[in-house]
């Protein structure tokens, strides 16, 4: 495998998952069917799907209604910015990003996102909460074809049900059907949506070049991204998987049989950087998690990132523990191993992580790690 075989092989992907409906013009997306996967499980011990392709996802427990009436809680005074931010640093901060680009409603009306996911991925990672039939690429298990406008159309049923002003496509990869981005963007604006409904994106980072390479191929048009770029509804979580080749190959699923690395696949951690650059220029949103890092490299990692983007990569990077749901443990049951064993693993490891980034973060800029919003935060770019 080498980049052009990778570019062709996401290529491939791009022509399953992507369609246009020949009745209406429409560009279509290849969505999972949630009903009788182990995920459905997951998500119905909070909130019940919606059509079996839809779900209600909290960012935040700390701001979730029904959470807060169960402990007898009263609601949040949502007034106090720095109390509210501190009740999501360790939880996602997507609910944030809404409320800095927007000032619309509260914080806490931004909590609830909408979400739809992708039925395709180019990687297979070991604790994706996805099960593996939903990021086939193929139509089946239930999977269906939908248009940004019946997906937005699912949402605003939805949005009369309860307060919800977020939306996301999540995959799966979703870069693998770029269209959707500005096809629900465009969509926003003409429904007169985009001050009220922050839309979220999400990336793997393995895809920079195949980006490139529909522009070169004219399927997407010049300058798409930058076109996103403008929107200010818009924020892109993007995935860092691991802090070196080495512990990247290992948390994307890219290794051998025996479970060690496959040298064949090294190319894309340099193509995570490329892909992470290639939004940054667009004006794009774009915000770093890393999961599963190697704690003996993630302040190398860091400089690395701050090299590149200037010092507010450091403030704009979190790292997030991982806890594995139904998918992740029949995957790893199946190969005979133990997820309680792998939990300790993941939980250590983050604990260890937290420690260096508060030494580094404190070290370099005299505050605490997470300690302040990374909203409005512009990543540099070196020339």
């Amino acid at each position: 495998m080498d980049l052009k075989k990778w570019v062709e092989h996401c290529y491939s992907l791009y022509n399953k998952i992507n369609c246009i409906d020949t009745k209406t013009g429409e560009k279509k997306y290849l969505l999972a069917n949630f009903k009788g996967t182990s995920q459905q499980k997951d998500i119905e011990q909070r909130t019940a799907l919606i059509g079996d392709y839809f779900r209600i996802k909290i960012n935040s427990k700390a701001f979730d209604d029904d959470e807060m009436r169960r402990q007898g809680k009263e609601l949040m005074n949502f007034k106090d910015n720095e109390k509210v931010f501190g009740a999501l640093r360790n939880e996602f901060d997507m609910s944030y990003w809404a409320f800095h680009a927007l000032h619309n409603a509260k914080l806490q009306d931004y909590n609830r996102v909408f979400i739809s996911q992708i039925k395709g991925c180019n990687i297979f990672c070991p604790w994706c909460y996805v099960d593996d039939a939903n990021k086939n690429c193929l139509e089946n298990n239930g999977a269906a074809y939908f248009s940004m406008k019946e997906i937005l159309n699912a949402f605003r049923e939805e949005r009369k049900k309860q307060t919800l002003n977020c939306i996301r496509t999540s995959g799966g990869e979703p870069t693998l059907a770029p269209f959707q981005w500005m096809d629900m963007l465009t969509l926003l604006d003409i429904k007169g949506l985009s001050k009220e409904v922050f839309f979220q994106g999400e990336t793997n980072l393995t895809t920079g070049h195949f980006l490139d390479f529909l522009e070169e191929n004219n399927d997407v048009s010049e300058y798409f991204f930058e076109k996103i770029g403008n929107y200010r509804n818009f924020g892109v979580l993007c995935s860092f998987k691991g802090t070196d080749t080495e512990s990247f190959l290992k948390a994307s699923g890219l290794t051998n049989k025996d479970g060690t690395p496959n040298k064949e696949y090294a190319f894309l951690d340099d193509e995570r950087w490329y892909s992470f650059d290639k939004l940054v220029r667009a004006g794009i949103d774009a915000y770093p998690f890393i999961y599963d890092p190697n704690p003996e490299t993630l302040e190398s990692f860091m400089e690395k990132g701050a090299k590149k983007f200037g010092d507010e990569f450091y403030l704009k990077t979190w790292i997030f523990p991982l806890k594995l749901y139904g998918p992740e443990k029949e995957r790893m049951e199946a190969k005979g191993l133990d997820p309680k064993i792998e939990q300790k693993r993941l939980d250590d490891n983050f604990a260890k992580s937290k420690e260096i980034m508060q030494e580094i973060i404190y070290k370099k800029f005299g505050v605490n790690y997470q300690a302040i919003p990374r909203t409005g935060m512009e990543l540099q770019l070196e020339e």
